[in-house]
């Protein structure tokens, strides 16, 4: 056999092993067609000291993720690795298939475990923040500990916000008679100079002209004789108006301190009530003008007298009973008892008994002849009153009954919030802001609920530009902030109210529109237990927990390589680090270059069809080469027996 046809024996025994070795990868790639994060391998081929050399490499390339919705499986965007470990070994791989095992380790379907850094918990506080920069700390096994629970936190903050309408007003519950006083017909005579001396046919006479629809006209002749003062004179008119069949018990005059007063006794408004001269004119000695004239219906002033109203007449010892309760609900009762020797006369004195009887809860006045009763406070009350006549009254007089003309209302708007102590436990809070009576100016308390209850603090104002913005929330009896006793063994809470704006958010306002005061956060919370996680595309493990917290408990590490597509598989999808990759750059996946897609795994590079192809190739090249080395074999034997 010749130096040539040896070397080229052994060349073409090579070149068929190297496509023997590519069919293999072939079949390695089609066979993991499935496994997620699996890269496709391939094998070059070159010509070294006459031998056909096959050099296998693992190019990297994305593959795409595929959603699976389990929160453990991880998918990796970028030329990043994740780093499992198994014992004192460390591997490297991209297939993300994890899951929690019985002692809370994140690990892969071999039971390698994740690798990462885990926060601690001992310490936690509102939302921890892991270290942006983890390349002085070793990474670790990631473990997720179902027992893990928040520590309640008490309230230290509660943030204010919304509107307090400036249209708002305080207003206090009224009370108004149904029906307004009004006088009767009376006419009131002039100075009457005593003794009086009233001469027949000379100075007798004078006219009574009635008008309530129908007139009644009657001229009357007084008693020859001397008068020597108001009452005599009062008597032997009404003695004459007895007398008359179409005035009496229609007209009467009487002694107002010292004057002589003609009125109508019934009629309604309207009815007028004349005095004329007589044949004998005697009106201007009993100190009137001829052809006087008065009117009823007119509106009474606190100065009428009762009896001058057309509601009726009081006899002296008649009583008004006054009923009613005052703003608290308390029931009160007060009797007025007319008479000039007793509570008075006028409505002004009525007025002075009820206004007695209510105590300065609420005041009683005369507005358009109406009995006006109003509540000194401001805001709805149990408030009540009603006037009634005593039992043993002789006169007549009808009072009409009160109705609730205002309701009262306080400008004020109230909101609840939650406050959380030492021990966890939540505490419902009442906060009310009340309008004053300066302008921009709101007072404000706080009320719990319960055994739970303030301290100090719990009031205060606050106080509002002219724009409607606010300008300071102060606390009243020189405290800053309100300390709320929880009343169940827990540490007193100190809170401090805030009103003003935030970035992203606003604070307390006064503009005329509807009050929308809330809540809108406080920094308290109760205990919370470990309800599941999640994780970001950062990598960071984030803990649920049972009272609404999201906690960063861990993060993911991934690792980085300058050559990745020189990791040496080393089976189970698992890769090692070799000199010709590099070493491994261990960070943050957003250090990295990378993110992570939780819920996905990043499916196999393998491109079937071209798997397929390369096959056909390679095996076409194997038939090839065995075919030549058949017919090198023929020549060889009849070589021989040639040389025979």
């Amino acid at each position: 056999m010749t130096e040539n046809m040896t070397h080229g024996l052994s060349a073409l025994f090579s070149s068929l092993q190297a496509q023997k070795q590519k069919l293999e990868l072939i079949g390695s790639n089609i066979a993991n067609i499935n496994t997620p994060g699996f890269k496709t391998g391939r094998i070059t081929f070159a010509e070294t000291f006459g031998m056909v050399v096959g050099n296998k490499q693992t190019p990297f390339s994305q593959g795409t993720a595929e959603f699976t919705g389990n929160t453990t499986d991880l998918a990796i965007v970028g030329n990043s690795f994740f780093v499992v470990q198994d014992g004192d070994d460390r591997y490297y791989t991209r297939a993300g298939a994890f899951h929690i095992n019985a002692d809370g380790k994140l690990v892969t379907h071999q039971g390698h475990t994740v690798q990462g850094w885990m926060n601690n918990m001992s310490s936690v506080s509102g939302l921890t923040m892991m270290r942006s920069d983890h390349s002085i700390t070793p990474i670790r096994d990631i473990i997720i500990d179902s027992n893990l629970i928040v520590p309640a936190k008490a309230t230290q903050n509660v943030w204010l916000t919304g509107n307090l309408n400036a249209g708002l007003e305080n207003v206090n519950e009224v009370w108004t008679g149904s029906s307004a006083f009004s006088t009767k017909a009376i006419l009131t005579g002039s100075d009457i100079q005593f003794p009086l001396d009233v001469n027949e046919g000379a100075n007798d006479q004078f006219i009574i002209e009635l008008n309530t629809g129908d007139v009644i006209s009657e001229e009357l002749t007084l008693s020859a004789g001397q008068y020597a003062n108001v009452d005599s004179i009062v008597d032997e008119i009404n003695a004459r108006i007895a007398e008359s069949d179409g005035l009496s018990g229609m007209v009467e005059t009487f002694n107002a301190n010292g004057v002589l007063k003609l009125r109508a006794i019934d009629g309604g408004n309207n009815t007028s009530l004349t005095v004329k001269s007589g044949t004998n004119d005697v009106l201007e000695g009993i100190g009137f003008q001829n052809n006087a004239s008065a009117t009823s219906g007119i509106v009474a002033t606190g100065s009428t007298e009762i009896n001058d109203l057309i509601s009726g007449s009081m006899a002296i010892d008649d009583t008004i009973v006054i009923n009613g309760k005052t703003a608290d609900g308390t029931s009160i009762t007060g009797t007025f008892t007319f008479g000039a020797d007793n509570d008075g006369v006028t409505l002004d004195d009525l007025l002075t008994v009820i206004n007695e009887t209510y105590s300065g809860s609420a005041s009683a006045e005369l507005v358009d002849g109406k009995i006006v009763l109003t509540d000194i406070i401001n805001g709805e009350s149990e408030t009540t009153i009603s006037l009634t006549l005593g039992d043993n009254n002789q006169g007549e007089f009808n009072l009409s009954n009160f109705v609730n003309s205002r309701v009262g209302s306080i400008a004020q708007v109230s909101s609840s919030f939650i406050i959380y102590d030492s021990l966890g436990s939540a505490h419902n809070m009442t906060v009310e802001f009340e309008k004053t009576g300066n302008p921009n100016e709101w007072i404000w308390s706080v009320s719990g609920f319960g055994d739970c209850s303030v301290l100090s603090g719990g009031s205060g104002r606050i106080l509002f530009d002219s724009d409607g913005n606010i300008l300071s929330l102060q606390y009243d009896g020189g405290a800053d902030s309100l300390t709320i006793d929880p009343g169940n063994d827990a540490s007193t809470v100190s809170v401090q109210l805030h009103g003003e704006n935030g970035e992203g958010f606003s604070g307390l306002s006064q503009f005329d529109s509807v009050s929308t005061l809330f809540a809108r956060d406080q920094d308290g919370m109760k205990i919370g237990t470990f309800n599941g996680l999640n994780i970001l595309d950062d990598g960071a493990i984030m803990g649920s927990f049972s009272n609404g917290e999201q906690l960063r408990i861990g993060q993911v590490a991934v690792a980085r390589f300058g050559n990745p597509g020189a990791l040496e598989s080393v089976g189970g999808n698992n890769l090692k680090d070799t000199i010709d990759s590099g070493e491994a750059i261990i960070g943050r996946v957003d250090s990295q270059g990378s993110r992570i897609q939780s819920g996905s795994l990043e499916i196999s590079t393998v491109d079937l069809a071209d798997q397929f192809i390369q096959m056909i190739e390679a095996q076409r090249a194997f038939q090839a080469g065995a075919r030549i080395l058949t017919i090198y074999d023929e020549i060889l034997q009849q070589t021989t027996q040639l040389g025979r």
